[in-house]
């Protein structure tokens, strides 16, 4: 069975109230401790959740997503100073159009359970890293819950960071609902 998308149509479930409360993005900015100086990726950045707010945080953001719909919902939702921070990027994972070695950050946030190539997206975001950079990645448990991804599609926590094989692990936070990770590119 091929993973599923979060389509476009059901873009408002991911800033709602109930995503505040369950995976604050504050809190998961705050975790990763992205700076001032960093280009950053977030890799199917919806409809900007997190990208927003981590452009007040970074130099500049490079807001990637297949779906054309989102990226324009994330525009409109973007104030005047964050969309000088903004760039949006229509691809399709696992593919990345940037150069080798050009990004500091790069934030996976809920996103590594929908593809079916994995390791292609792990070896796409070394590829983009520079040496020391970060990767946050972020996503669901695996149990049982009345919200986000089938259970099959979810990844367990001691799973995710395998993809990732030339990243260490600096530090992981579990939580009741999702796992954080911050890597380092080697």
């Amino acid at each position: 069975m091929s993973p599923h998308r979060f389509e476009v149509e059901n873009k408002e479930h991911l800033k709602d109230e109930e995503r505040h409360q369950r995976q604050p993005a504050q809190e998961i900015l705050q975790r990763a401790s992205p700076t001032l100086d960093e280009v950053c990726a977030d890799l199917g950045c919806g409809n900007g959740y997190l990208t927003i707010p981590l452009a007040l945080r970074s130099r500049v953001v490079l807001a990637v997503d297949a779906q054309k719909g989102m990226l324009q919902d994330l525009w409109q939702s973007a104030g005047e100073f964050e969309r000088l921070k903004i760039v949006p990027v229509v691809a399709e994972l696992p593919a990345l159009p940037f150069a080798g070695a050009c990004l500091d950050h790069v934030f996976l946030i809920n996103v590594l359970h929908e593809l079916e190539d994995r390791h292609a997206l792990a070896e796409e975001v070394e590829r983009v890293l520079r040496p020391g950079g970060k990767l946050t990645l972020v996503d669901f448990q695996r149990k049982k819950m009345d919200f986000g991804p089938p259970l099959e599609e979810r990844i367990k926590e001691k799973e995710a960071p395998k993809f990732f094989s030339s990243m260490a692990v600096a530090q992981k936070w579990s939580f009741p609902t999702f796992y954080q990770y911050e890597m380092i590119r080697r």
